[in-house]
């Protein structure tokens, strides 16, 4: 009686990729941060930053289509449709915009964009909250995810930053910059990496006092950022001890039950 022997299946990029997209989504975030204080503000630093921009969108896009959801197989498959349609519907419009804004930067109707972008990393940070606080173990991953979430929220609040600042110039004082009353090219090129810096010390609750908010909706906004990114981290430093007591009580169940990742991989496959 003969048997037969399953050969292992033999693990792809994509595989690998699909493990680590986590921490691939956080290396992004971080690119994205690094490249305006490496190389700097001029010649090809704005085309350097778009192209960081655009694969952050990607490597997000890709998060949010293959992370776990819980519930009934066809409205799982629903969701992810749906979340799939409406991260594209909102990533088109900003994906036009960075390429638009390498080839003709001084176009005015790119002031629109930042409206897009907004709208994209409202929903990354979403979803991708919605993802963590559904973990029910504490891995690597799982802390790249709630890393990328939480810088995620001070990207998202210097969009905000940056949409206050195109509708009124003076929602914010920068010190002695020069950045009110420079011409469309300068603000286009500089304001996103200022207005971050600004979101995430904010964030961070440092407050330098460089940059501070003037305008009543500039200042109301950079209090519930302070108070988002406290409660953040409270509450997810709860859960993920929570969980973690959780593995150490009952190891044995853990081990059997199938991770998010694990149970997503063979959905994919």
């Amino acid at each position: 009686m003969s048997s037969t022997v399953e050969v292992p299946r033999r693990r792809t990029l994509r595989d690998l990729f699909h493990d680590r997209r986590h921490t691939a989504l956080l290396v992004a975030i971080v690119a994205a941060f690094a490249v305006r204080p490496i190389i700097g503000d001029t010649g090809a630093a704005p085309t350097v930053f778009s192209i960081t921009m655009l694969l952050l969108l990607l490597v997000a896009i890709y998060n949010i289509q293959v992370d776990e959801l819980v519930g009934e197989r066809g409205a799982l498959l629903r969701e992810r449709r749906r979340r799939s349609v409406v991260a594209w519907v909102l990533v088109a419009p900003a994906f036009v915009e960075r390429l638009l804004f390498v080839l003709a930067p001084r176009s005015r109707w790119l002031y629109l964009g930042p409206i897009s972008w907004l709208a994209v990393f409202a929903f990354v940070s979403w979803s991708e909250l919605r993802s963590v606080l559904k973990q029910k173990e504490v891995t690597s991953e799982t802390i790249s995810m709630a890393i990328s979430v939480y810088l995620m929220i001070g990207v998202t609040w210097g969009v905000l930053y940056i949409v206050l600042f195109l509708h009124d110039p003076q929602s914010f004082h920068f010190g002695d910059s020069t950045i009110s009353s420079s011409p469309d090219a300068y603000v286009h090129q500089n304001l996103f990496p200022i207005l971050i810096y600004f979101s995430l010390t904010t964030l961070a609750t440092i407050g330098f006092g460089d940059i501070t908010p003037v305008t009543l909706p500039a200042r109301y906004a950079a209090v519930a950022e302070g108070i988002t990114g406290q409660f953040y981290l409270a509450i997810l430093v709860a859960r993920l001890v929570a969980v973690q007591m959780s593995q150490r009580a009952h190891p044995e169940t853990n081990s059997a039950v199938p991770s998010a990742d694990s149970r997503s991989a063979e959905r994919e496959r």
